[in-house]
């Protein structure tokens, strides 16, 4: 949370000032195709804006598929993208030939990527990565990056897989959650556009209640700045409904199996799925025994919500729900006593459809 204003309003001004040129991309402005994003941003830098329409009819062009073995994600791919290889897909070669023109200019580079759990999907995007790895290193003395993820599940597959073609190639660094010192700032920014105050403590727990998105609070902050209101309290209530509202997290959770929802409960009230005391409560969710709820069972239910992005890994068997406000829905909406009968009066039969 606030990685992406950090990254524009922080880092990219203090590279330039230090000499850089910076390239920004955010991958998911197309989330359908981030690989054209990223190439778009890394050929406008090295060679110019007005280009795309060459670019795209380049990437027409057929191309075979890069050959990649056993430890592809850094081995092979390295290989053949340092071959340069006619294996090579139109893409890859391209790369190369961008990423070499950057690193004849004057000025270093640094290439801020956001997102980049965007290109978790091996399949579709472990060629385009692993090439991308073996450009930085080749030209590491003149194109630095930094790149980052909302997604802690996606960041994991990409960094910390042993095969992944990014795996130990950077230092990681979490980015911490707003304190109240942005709380006390954004007062005194309220203050100054509207001379009026606000009381400290009422704003602090407003920004609890929105899990610390910084964005959401000054969301909230800008709306009491436009209406001219003191009212904490109603404004919170009008930002939590344009949250969760377009969210349709109701929609969501009715689409959930019933055991998906029995774990997401145990998460949201700070629970392990694996314990026996956790397993006794599914098994009382789902109106069946504890007998009914195998680990096994719930492992499969955790990898599903694993590949739809509902949830990530911790550490030591525990997870967490990615979308804080997904999760405060749950905490605070969701009777967890209650869930067999919330999610369409499933009852005696929730058990065999798990």
């Amino acid at each position: 949370m606030g990685k992406t204003e950090f990254l524009r309003k922080d880092l990219m001004p203090a590279a330039e000032q230090a000499g850089y040129t910076t390239i920004y991309v955010s991958l998911w402005e197309t989330k359908d195709d981030p690989e054209s994003v990223l190439l778009d941003a890394i050929q406008q830098a090295a060679e110019g804006p007005g280009v795309l329409g060459a670019m795209r009819r380049r990437l027409a062009r057929p191309g075979a598929k890069i050959g990649i073995g056993a430890h592809a994600a850094t081995v092979g791919a390295h290989a053949l993208w340092e071959q340069g290889t006619a294996e090579e897909p139109n893409r890859l070669l391209e790369l190369r030939r961008w990423m070499d023109a950057l690193a004849q200019k004057k000025k270093p580079t640094l290439l801020l990527v956001d997102e980049i759990q965007s290109l978790a999907d091996e399949k579709r995007y472990g060629a385009l990565v692993a090439a991308l790895r073996s450009a930085l290193d080749k030209h590491s003395d003149k194109i630095k990056a930094v790149f980052t993820g909302s997604s802690s599940d996606g960041l994991q597959r990409m960094f910390q897989k042993e095969r992944a073609p990014l795996f130990q190639f950077s230092q990681q660094i979490p980015f911490p959650q707003m304190d109240r010192g942005f709380v006390q700032h954004m007062l005194t920014a309220f203050t100054h556009a509207t001379q009026r105050k606000l009381d400290e403590e009422a704003a602090w727990q407003a920004f609890l209640a929105l899990e610390r998105v910084p964005e959401h609070f000054r969301t909230m902050m800008a709306s009491m700045v436009q209406t001219g209101s003191t009212d904490i309290e109603t404004a919170l209530a009008q930002v939590k409904r344009g949250i969760t509202e377009p969210a349709n997290f109701s929609g969501k959770w009715r689409s959930l199996r019933p055991i998906d929802q029995a774990v997401l409960a145990i998460l949201a009230s700070g629970g392990r799925p694996y314990t026996e005391k956790s397993r006794q409560r599914i098994a009382k969710l789902l109106n069946g025994t504890a007998s009914d709820v195998t680990p096994s069972i719930i492992q499969k239910s955790i990898t599903r919500m694993r590949k739809q992005g509902l949830i990530a890994p911790t550490g030591n068997r525990e997870y967490r729900i990615e979308d804080r406000v997904f999760y405060a829905w749950i905490r605070d909406g969701i009777d967890a006593d209650r869930i067999a009968t919330e999610s369409g009066e499933r009852k005696k039969d929730n058990c065999k459809d798990i």
